[in-house]
């Protein structure tokens, strides 16, 4: 059994390099967002306070501090001041600002306590729990007062994500919330194991604490990645929308290119948001469409409406296929120069309630454009003009 645990010892490491990865990744929203700013700084704090008992770390600040002793203090004293600050930076995040001076007030109060336990105990060479009572080291009392800091302060900021992530809250915010919180109290069950080690000294526990932390790291960085995911998805969705309206809005913009907005030039166009070209896009395709409506005639659109419901067109993308079929007929007579006519009927469609909705909309009639439906009608009613 103790084989095993020590075999997943990795996961600590894994962990934190995950924690890492996820200050990195949120860095440029958390700096510049003040309502992420909160939960980025508190996972700074927590990748920081785990990062500080790896081996390599421990090595560095003994360069730095004189004597192990020392380190050992300084790392535990930082770690209060991380589970203060990540407590309330919980509490910023949820809309309790009231209780920073009782949150800072502990840790100062635990903080000095800690150095006083550390100054009266015997001469020691390290601040950690000795396999027998009879080492010297810090009095037990160092470590009741630095665990239970630690598991109020943890327990607390569970609590207060699990809370705010059952309701109220979108649902990709509820599920980071939950993983986060997860996280949070898992560093509780370390506090507790660490509890049970400082009263029986038993062997059994120390293998548990780097498997628990590790899996605690993962928790919080899947709930803080959430957002990053979901980003990057969304990403992909903009740009695979972009990429599929492309051949509609050449088509149309070629004979509208007073719709273009602005310069069109691929430098410009590059250093825009991928998500302000994609709604350029639909824009431009959508008053290209009103534009082309005016190429329309009754006796077209009644030849369109027979041709699509003469063909195998799933009813749902009949509409599409219409829209799509008008406006192969409107661009040719657009080119062959014929003389617009007024146009009342309302061939665009009725607008969408957001983009997202637009953009699907003006997919089916892209993808409809390419269909063999259409490319029949433009071959048999329009020519390949």
């Amino acid at each position: 059994m103790l084989a095993w645990l020590t075999d997943l010892a990795w996961l600590e490491n894994a962990g934190i390099v995950a924690l890492w990865a996820v200050v990195l990744a949120r860095a440029p929203q958390g700096l510049k967002d003040r309502a992420q700013r909160p939960l980025w700084f508190a996972i700074v704090m927590i990748a920081l306070a785990m990062s500080m008992h790896l081996e390599p770390v421990t090595a560095v600040l003994a360069r730095l501090v004189p004597g192990a002793h020392w380190v050992d203090l300084s790392t535990h004293l930082f770690s209060i001041v991380d589970a203060a600050a990540v407590l309330w930076f919980i509490f910023q995040a949820a809309g309790r600002q009231r209780r920073t001076v009782l949150v800072f007030g502990a840790a100062l109060a635990v903080m000095l306590a800690l150095v006083a336990l550390d100054l009266t105990g015997p001469p020691h060479a390290r601040n950690q729990i000795t396999p027998s009572p009879d080492i010297p080291s810090v009095p037990d009392a160092y470590w009741y007062v630095f665990f239970a800091f630690h598991l109020t302060a943890d327990t607390t900021c569970g609590f207060v994500c699990w809370a705010q992530g059952r309701t109220g809250a979108p649902r990709l915010l509820r599920y980071g919330l939950r993983l986060f919180g997860t996280g949070i109290l898992l560093a509780s069950l370390l506090w507790v194991l660490k509890l049970a080690y400082l009263q029986t000294r038993s062997p059994v526990f120390g293998p548990l604490f780097s498997p628990v932390t590790g899996v605690e790291a993962l928790f919080i960085a899947a709930g803080v990645a959430l957002p990053v995911v979901a980003g990057a998805r969304q990403l992909w969705r903009d740009r695979a929308s972009y990429r599929g309206l492309a051949v509609l809005w050449r088509e149309l913009t070629a004979v509208t290119p007073d719709v273009v907005l602005g310069s069109g030039s691929r430098l410009r166009n590059a250093v825009l948001p991928l998500q302000l070209r994609l709604y350029r896009r639909v824009i431009e395709i959508r008053d290209a469409m009103i534009v082309l409506r005016d190429y329309v005639t009754p006796d077209t659109l009644d030849g369109v409406r027979r041709h699509v419901g003469e063909r195998t067109v799933p009813e749902h993308l009949a509409d599409a296929h219409v829209t799509a079929c008008w406006l192969a007929a409107a661009l040719h007579a657009r080119r062959t120069g014929e003389a617009p006519q007024a146009q009342t009927a309302n061939l665009a469609g009725p607008g969408a309630g957001d983009l997202g909705e637009e953009v699907r909309h003006l997919l089916r009639i892209a993808d409809a454009y390419r269909s063999p439906v259409v490319r029949e009608y433009r071959a048999v009613h329009v020519g390949s003009g």
